[in-house]
């Protein structure tokens, strides 16, 4: 009977101490996102930008990079990844391990257009991602080389009518800059053939080279040069002026009432990325967008600052998928 209840005693012994080891691993994977939120960033952090250097993704990426190493005490660093209108470098991050060190600066073009004008895209913009901000806002510009005879858009659309076969080549970086420059067609008769380039950098360039008539641009890459008198802006989608360019007409002002087209950009990491890790971005983000001297040079390079409402820009991903999807369609534009 002793022997009995002495490997009775070490058998509920054991129990008890399987028990305890139990609930402190599940103590402790309850406490790792907090430690893990806590500790984040304890190395670099890769920011992805799907296009080359030079264009409204890259610029806006490389100041939020350098305002997030000052914020968190750990560098930010900007990765280019161009091609196929972003896709690449969306997909890199959309693959990758969601902990926080790959986040991704991404075009509305690469989150609700690539799905439109793209067949078998390898990623899905609304479930492979998690919304952190929405960076900003801006017009896209009308842009041509400053050789070209035309001094506005009026002119430009008289312009296109003695033009070879009454089309202009329109140099195009982003999926989403070809379905906005369609809504300028079927706005103001405009006729263009779409000429892809890997960034807005290469587009200036062929700009002011005199290979292209058109570019329908973000602000940030013209507006260097349009000060500089190389090239010409004659439009800006937006319903109201930028102030960056505030000479600038819009579309609306040159005699197409209501028409209003921004174009946004947004800080995305991979889905499954630890909320207390998410959490700590979108302070340090929403703490960085209404700082004066972000807003500042921001509304230098014609953005409007955005916020960090993640519900919010998930939910416009989808509408604005639904939105191009119907543009696209009444352009007969097929997916490739």
């Amino acid at each position: 009977m002793p022997q009995f209840r002495s490997a009775a005693r070490r058998h509920v012994l054991r129990v008890i101490s399987a028990a305890g080891v139990l609930a402190l691993g599940a103590a402790a994977a309850l406490h790792a996102p907090h430690a893990a939120a806590q500790n984040y960033p304890d190395k670099p952090v890769k920011i992805v930008v799907g296009f080359p250097p030079g264009g409204t993704n890259d610029i806006l990426a490389r100041l939020m990079a350098a305002k997030l190493t000052e914020k968190l005490n750990q560098n930010f660093i900007v990765e280019n990844k161009p091609g196929a209108g972003s896709v690449i470098g969306n997909d890199a991050v959309a693959k990758a391990e969601p902990d926080g060190y790959t986040l991704l600066v991404s075009s509305s073009g690469g989150l609700t257009t690539a799905p439109v004008l793209m067949k078998n895209i390898p990623y899905d913009p609304a479930k492979d991602f998690e919304p952190v901000a929405l960076l900003g806002s801006f017009p896209l510009v009308v842009t041509v080389p400053a050789s070209l005879p035309v001094k506005n858009f009026k002119e430009l659309i008289e312009f296109s009518k003695t033009h070879k076969d009454g089309r202009l080549d329109n140099g195009t970086p982003t999926t989403s800059f070809v379905l906005v420059a369609e809504t300028i067609t079927a706005t103001a008769g405009l006729k263009f053939n779409h000429i892809q380039y890997k960034g807005s950098g290469p587009v200036v360039t062929a700009l002011m080279g005199g290979e292209i008539q058109v570019g329908v641009l973000d602000s940030p890459a013209v507006i260097p040069h349009v000060k500089g008198g190389k090239l010409k802006a004659l439009a800006v989608t937006t319903g109201k002026r930028s102030a960056a360019l505030p000479d600038v007409p819009t579309i609306a002002e040159a005699g197409y009432a209501g028409y209003d087209t921004p174009i946004w950009t947004a800080l995305m990491a991979p889905k499954g990325t630890p909320k207390p890790v998410l959490d700590k971005l979108r302070m340090a983000v929403g703490e960085i967008l209404a700082d004066k001297d972000t807003e500042k040079r921001m509304h230098a390079l014609g953005l409007d600052p955005g916020d960090v409402d993640s519900a919010a820009l998930h939910k416009r991903i989808v509408s604005d998928i639904a939105r191009w999807t119907q543009v696209a369609k009444s352009a007969n534009i097929q997916p490739n």
